[in-house]
């Protein structure tokens, strides 16, 4: 290498050495500033305490994490940790409702805040309420054949539910379940407590006390009985071969075996002939012994009349064939609707109350079979006169138009209930 080439790299490695001992001594002593952002530094929520001695709940959000961004010597800076960095905000004194909290930040002396993002979080505050909530009980899988379940009992009858305002509002039912399967005889169980909400899931966010319920449900055998009608009155001698049916024929009952044993059918209550003339069917309930009830307590039981003399908008002869001859005089019936029953004289201001009002009425007439055959319910123009009647409820006679050689064997109901009442003003 020549004497030249050796002497310029001499210099470059002098000039580098001299550089890096300028930079280390500016470095170790000058010291300048620097800045540096921190991120994600968890917020310290502070007074919690005071929150829950005021009755309150926080409920959103349950954790804050912000940006700091900070300035000082380098030496400073670069030994600063995330931990040295403080961030709090300051629970206390709040109420219920959304809140804006201002966050404080504390950074070691030797560094200063540059800025900070966010400066404040809005808080959603609650109050803490009590609430008492009826217990229902309910039973899933299914019972042996021939068994059915009483009335059952829970012990206690109701349970405190304790949290947030919205929490407690959204339980809809405190349920206590009970599993039947297989169940012979009387079930003593401790089941615990379900708060559901109004999609049946689970709310397990609130306080309940007691947590667990005694529940006692009685086991019985069941049997089907056979239904047997009572009337109350005699069938109009217009209906000729009436038929009673009953809905259902036989019903599922339970309860002690010994009386189960002696019954042989269950009887209705005495229906009146009067109503089921006027209606056709008529829905009763049952006398059942004591000590036995039904096994579904909603059962409906319907008594029908049915004739072959009378069938609405249909005719009937009225006597007997003699000589192979059919007598011209025949029955024949026609039903009307309130709707349709024209009405005289309603005072000023009064409207009737149609609900509270006899709805189906009856009309049963007699003559000449030809004549009846070509006439229809229009011609009777059935009516009521109303002149004088004030406010409440009222019977007044229904009256036919006079029909030439047609005769009314009967008016079902005799007398139409008529509900009066003011007219409301808007």
């Amino acid at each position: 290498m020549s004497k030249e080439k050796k002497s310029n790299l001499t210099i470059k490695i002098f000039s580098l050495v001299i550089a890096i001992i300028l930079w280390s001594y500016v470095m170790s002593e000058v010291n300048p500033k620097i800045t540096k952002e921190f991120r994600n530094i968890d917020v310290v929520f502070s007074n919690m305490e005071d929150l829950e001695r005021s009755g309150i709940e926080l409920m959103s959000p349950k954790e804050v994490k912000i940006n700091v961004k900070v300035e000082g010597r380098r030496s400073e800076v670069l030994k600063l940790r995330d931990t040295d960095i403080i961030a709090k905000v300051d629970l206390s004194g709040y109420s219920e409702g959304t809140k804006k909290v201002p966050i404080y930040i504390d950074v070691p002396s030797k560094v200063d805040i540059v800025d900070y993002t966010p400066k404040e979080i809005s808080f959603r505050f609650e109050r803490i309420v009590s609430k008492e909530k009826p217990v229902v009980l309910k039973t899933i899988g299914k019972l042996e054949p021939g068994y059915s379940l009483g009335d059952g009992e829970i012990k206690p009858q109701s349970v405190i539910l304790k949290g947030p305002k919205s929490w407690v509002n959204s339980v809809r039912e405190v349920v206590a379940v009970v599993d039947i399967t297989g169940k012979t005889k009387d079930i003593n169980a401790t089941v615990p407590i379900k708060l559901l909400d109004d999609d049946g899931n689970d709310v397990g966010r609130v306080e309940k006390e007691p947590n667990v319920v005694d529940v006692f449900i009685p086991m019985y055998r069941s049997r089907k009985i056979p239904i047997d009608i009572q009337l109350d009155g005699s069938i109009p001698t217009e209906y000729e071969n009436p038929t009673l049916t009953v809905s259902p024929k036989a019903v599922d009952v339970k309860g002690n075996d010994a009386i189960l044993n002696t019954l042989s059918s269950i009887k209705t209550k005495p229906i009146s002939v009067y109503k089921l003339v006027g209606s056709g069917s008529v829905e009763t309930e049952l006398l059942l012994p004591e000590g036995i009830e039904l096994v579904d307590p909603n059962q409906k039981i319907v008594v029908s009349l049915k004739s072959n003399s009378i069938e609405n908008g249909t005719d009937v002869e009225d006597s007997d064939v003699e000589n192979g001859n059919i007598s011209e005089n025949i029955n024949k019936r026609f039903d009307y609707s309130f709707s349709e029953i024209n009405v005289r004289n309603l005072g000023d201001e009064l409207v009737i109350d149609t609900s509270n009002s006899t709805n189906s009425i009856t009309v049963i007439l007699n003559g000449p079979k030809d004549y009846l055959n070509s006439t229809g319910k229009e011609v009777l123009s059935p009516e009521i006169d109303l002149k004088g009647l004030d406010e409440g409820v009222h019977e007044v006679k229904l009256i036919i138009k006079d029909i030439r050689e047609i005769k009314v064997s009967d008016i079902i109901p005799a007398k139409v209930k008529v509900s009066l009442k003011r007219e409301e003003k808007e």
